[in-house]
């Protein structure tokens, strides 16, 4: 168990496949079920634990370790996909029937998996801060400052209160340890690209836009992530069907550092939303035939 990826009580489980899962558990008592992934949770905690107030919440560590069942043509590991269908046999083994998934980031992945695959389990799918790739790149802002060692210029453009993340930041850091933080590139690569869950972009398009899940779109405008993607997060807004996306101006990439409980907010209200079946109508008739192109 990885004890000191989790921030507080730590619990694991051992699936079918033989693969151990280090997780959070919290909101017990709470009937209805959401499920997050990341790599740790330290500073994502307070989301955790605020959706937790209406929640019974599931956090899983996306793992990093073999084996896998999930391989790409050459052999190696679908991070993306292996990390999906984790998430996916998590719930089997705790005999989950149907969750909400949250996930920001990299904890979005799992989610496009079940999303993908499993679409049954989904009751809706908070995608904050990411979505898949259907068009190239706009821009290298985030890539260059990881690859010129800027970190501190990174992380300050990352947050919009620096002083206070970054003590949180470094704090998180030193309880995960030398060897908390796995940055082989091949993780990183997976973690920052959904599309990987489809064999080609192709096939990503037609689903997003014959999409069953309602899905919940939430990127701040000054986060350098989503400005380096715009097109293809523009693409995906305006062609995912049944999408809702909110923009919040002035939030940066690490909006759970700056304002956990905003994004509690914004994940409650879209999921208020789905229950009321906002989304039932535009999810359960056809494509319309002139999809909106970016």
């Amino acid at each position: 168990m990885e004890q000191n990826k989790i921030r507080g009580l730590a619990k694991s489980v051992v699936l079918d496949t033989g693969t151990e899962l280090t997780y959070a558990e919290r909101g017990e008592s709470n009937k209805e079920v959401i499920i997050t992934t990341a790599f740790y949770f330290h500073t994502f905690m307070p989301v955790v634990e605020g959706l937790a107030e209406m929640y019974h919440v599931y956090a899983i560590v996306m793992r990093d370790s073999r084996p896998s069942e999930e391989k790409n043509p050459d052999g190696s590991t679908n991070w993306a996909r292996q990390w999906g269908k984790d998430e996916y046999d998590f719930a089997v083994k705790m005999g989950i029937q149907k969750f909400i998934h949250v996930g920001k980031c990299h904890g979005t992945v799992p989610g496009w998996y079940m999303a993908k695959e499993h679409p049954e389990m989904l009751d809706c799918f908070a995608s904050f801060y990411l979505a898949p790739h259907v068009l190239p790149q706009s821009d290298r802002q985030w890539d260059t400052l990881v690859e010129t060692k800027q970190q501190q210029k990174l992380m300050g453009l990352a947050m919009r209160k620096p002083q206070e993340g970054l003590k949180k930041k470094m704090e998180e850091l030193q309880s995960l340890g030398p060897n908390g933080m796995n940055s082989s590139p091949d993780l990183m690569l997976y973690g920052e690209h959904p599309e990987k869950i489809w064999p080609d972009t192709e096939s990503l398009d037609h689903d997003l836009k014959n999409m069953t899940v309602p899905v919940g779109y939430c990127f701040g405008s000054n986060d350098l992530v989503f400005q380096d993607f715009y097109q293809a997060n523009m693409y995906a807004i305006m062609n995912t069907r049944g999408a809702r996306a909110v923009f919040l101006q002035g939030e940066c990439h690490l909006m759970e550092l700056d304002c956990p409980e905003r994004v509690v907010s914004e994940a409650f209200d879209f999921i208020d939303e789905c229950h009321k079946d906002y989304y039932k109508e535009i999810t359960s008739t056809p494509t319309r035939t002139n999809p909106i192109t970016f």
